[in-house]
């Protein structure tokens, strides 16, 4: 397979961009248009209980995620990889951190994820059609809790 070139690697870098400022923005309707409406998606959000499969499902997330959700913040922070897996297919692996205040909540939640998603090219650009998300295992949350602990200039 062919390497991908400077011009695809910046409009994936672009959809992952409006990615993070539909999430930011609590806007439904922007992050729907990023995803491949012509075959059902695979969402895997990490607080899901199972993974969602079709739009009716997917749909019902992002309702109960805008009522749910007060404020949200999330970036990515590194990506890690792009692998054209066929022609105009590929996988993005990412990190992510989100923030975000829940409704009635006194205090907000923030965490970081590891993301591979799989993008197809159409004609209006790269667009999702697969999102898993990866969060780090309890011990390794643990371990990098007491990491941050430590007090500065410590040796």
């Amino acid at each position: 397979m062919a390497d991908l070139n400077d011009t695809e690697l910046a409009s994936i870098r672009h959809a992952l961009g409006a990615v993070e400022s539909a999430w930011r923005h609590l806007d439904f309707v922007s992050l729907r248009a990023l995803w491949d409406q012509s075959r059902e998606p695979v969402y895997f959000a990490e607080e899901a209980p199972e993974p969602l499969l079709d739009w009716p499902a997917l749909q019902a997330y992002w309702d109960l995620t805008r009522a749910s959700i007060e404020t949200m913040g999330m970036r990515i922070t590194s990506v890690h990889g792009v692998r054209e897996l066929a022609p105009d297919l590929v996988s993005v692996v990412y990190s992510m951190h989100w923030d975000a205040r829940v409704r009635g909540a006194a205090t907000p939640l923030g965490g970081d994820n590891r993301v591979c998603a799989t993008l197809r090219r159409t004609s209006e650009g790269w667009r999702f059609v697969q999102y898993v998300e990866s969060p780090l295992a309890p011990i390794v949350y643990i371990k990098r809790l007491y990491e941050q602990s430590v007090t500065p200039g410590f040796v």
